[in-house]
């Protein structure tokens, strides 16, 4: 348990980073969020919103040099339950599996040096 909640956090961290640094990245994420999720504008709004909110927190954990692994993933299962706790106020639990999923995959395109973007 405690590695799926770092692994979604990191996800989290950078797919939310890698998204918005890319030219364009914050309109493509929002429409792979259209497109592969099924939300509504306003619903994608709300994930930006949650991410924007929850990125900087995030960041500040993992820059944390002071910190030992084990005080990282406690820190980021709170931030992620925080998270995970905003997105059940308005997206449904499929929603929500198919939106970590979709992190996870990102996560896997930045492991191998493939970027942020796209919908594979």
């Amino acid at each position: 348990m405690k590695k799926l909640v770092f692994s979604m956090a990191v996800a989290l961290t950078v797919f939310s980073l890698s998204c918005l640094a890319q030219p364009g990245g914050g309109e493509r994420m929002k429409q792979m969020m259209k497109d592969s999720l099924q939300l509504n504008d306003v619903q994608v709004d709300s994930v930006t919103a949650v991410r924007q909110q929850f990125a900087p927190q995030m960041r500040d954990i993992f820059m944390d040099q002071s910190a030992t692994p084990e005080e990282k993933r406690a820190k980021l299962a709170v931030l992620t339950a925080q998270v995970r706790a905003r997105y059940k106020a308005f997206l449904s639990d499929d929603q929500i599996a198919k939106l970590e999923a979709m992190q996870q995959r990102m996560r896997g395109q930045m492991r191998r040096g493939g970027g942020g973007g796209g919908n594979q």
